[in-house]
Order: structure tokens, then sequence, then C-alpha cells
């Protein structure tokens, strides 16, 4: 049974950061949504390095709500180094994130995002594509530990090693961490929700290259973890490997 809420925590800051890479066609409307969302104090875009006109679009949104506020970073460094610097930027403890391409969310997605860890029921959320379309609703169902959009208590997740330079590897390593310590995580299913798929974005070729790259920034960062645990624990698997849970 979910724990009620917390009367200490009812009016508790909550950030949402967003990263985003070349979002111009679609980070306007995204705004609008999120804008209606009263729980949310802070709305933070970090625009890693793009080169087409988020930015500017971001400055101008922030003209009708003084929640939105834009983090720059001068050359693209990846999603983690985004997220990383959206969450040490925004003064919260309480952390919302989504991907900047998602199609048809609505406000009640991120309150429904929100509200399990403001009011005490986890560590954890997990936003889950369902009922979107058949691509993106069977890589959740499939893999939702990659999910991008996600709620959580930054100082529990702040102190992961080399969390800002695990590019595409950051939601893997969010969910290992909260898995390896035991920290209570709970799905939220979406319906309707789905985002812009690479090869939509930059076509078949350049989609489906950066789709490879994305998950070799992956491995790299689990074969990384892996070395990690071998260094300091000296067995000849992760001490990980049979301890932890993900509710």
């Amino acid at each position: 049974m979910p724990l009620p809420d917390r009367p200490s925590v009812k009016h508790e800051p909550v950030a949402l950061v967003i990263p985003a890479y070349n979002e111009g066609q679609r980070i306007g409307g995204l705004l609008r949504t999120v804008c209606q969302v009263s729980v949310l104090s802070r709305i933070i875009v970090v625009d890693d390095g793009s080169t087409d006109d988020t930015a500017a679009i971001v400055l101008e949104s922030g003209r009708t709500d003084a929640r939105i506020q834009l983090l720059r970073i001068a050359v693209n460094r990846g999603k983690a180094a985004a997220m990383v610097a959206g969450a040490e930027a925004c003064g919260c403890d309480l952390v919302a994130f989504i991907d900047a391409d998602l199609m048809r969310l609505r406000p009640e997605h991120l309150t429904e995002l929100v509200n399990p860890v403001l009011g005490g029921t986890c560590s954890m959320t997990l936003g889950l594509f369902t009922g979107g379309r058949w691509t993106t609703d069977n890589s959740h169902r499939l893999t939702p530990f990659l999910s991008g959009q996600r709620c959580l208590r930054w100082s529990l997740f702040r102190s992961i090693p080399d969390l800002d330079t695990s590019r595409a590897g950051i939601e893997v390593a969010l969910s290992l961490y909260a898995w390896r310590r035991g920290y209570r995580v709970c799905p939220v299913h979406w319906h309707g929700v789905t985002h812009v798929m690479k090869i939509e974005k930059m076509g078949m070729l350049r989609g489906n290259l950066s789709h490879f790259r994305m998950y070799g920034e992956i491995i790299r960062y689990l074969l990384h973890t892996l070395a990690a645990d071998r260094r300091e624990t000296g067995l000849s698997k992760p001490h990980w490997a049979g301890g932890g849970r993900e509710d």
C-alpha cells in the first residue's frame, strides 16, 4: 500500500531537468506542457552544445514563465554531463529528468512521476511508455532501466563514481546504483507517450549510427564498472551480481 504524503515534504521544491541537443523543433511545445505542472519549482533546460535555435527558444519561453532557466554547455559533452550539470545547478534535492524529444506528454504524467518520491513511497520512479507506439513501448518493456524519464532524490545518487562522464550510460548508472543499494524504485506507466526516434531525426544511416554509439557508451560504462568492482574486491565477478533489488 502506498505511503501517505509526509507533511514535511508536501511543499518541498521540485526541479525538472531537461537535457537537450538540437531540439529546437520540439523544445517549445514540451515547455508549454511542463509549465502546466504546478508542483515544479524550477524547469532547467541544459543545452548541450546545440548548433540550432534550442537556446533561443528556451530563453523566449522563459519570458512567459520565470521557472524556466537555460543552462548552456558550450561543447557537446553528452547526456550524462548535461543531466548532472542541471541537477547540481537546480538547488533541489528532488529532481525529475525527462528527454527533450517526448511526444504526447501530458501534465499529469509528470505529476504521477514526482508524487511517489515526494510522498516517500520510493527513492526513484521510472516513466515507462505504454500505448504510444510499438517500437518505444517494446523498448521500455524489455529494458525499463534505460528510461530517460525519472524522478529521484539527488542526494542519494550524486556520489556515483564517474556519473558525469557516463554519457548515454547514465540511465544504467542510476538504475544499477539503486539496485545495488536496495533503493525502492517504482514504475510509472505513461499511457500514450512516445518519443522521436533517432532515425526520424537524422535519417536511416546517421540515426542507426547514433543508436549504435549510444549502446556502445552503455556497454563501456558497464565494463568500466565491472573493472572497478574487480579492483576493489579482488573477485572474479562484481560484488553486486547476487545482491540488491529494484522494486
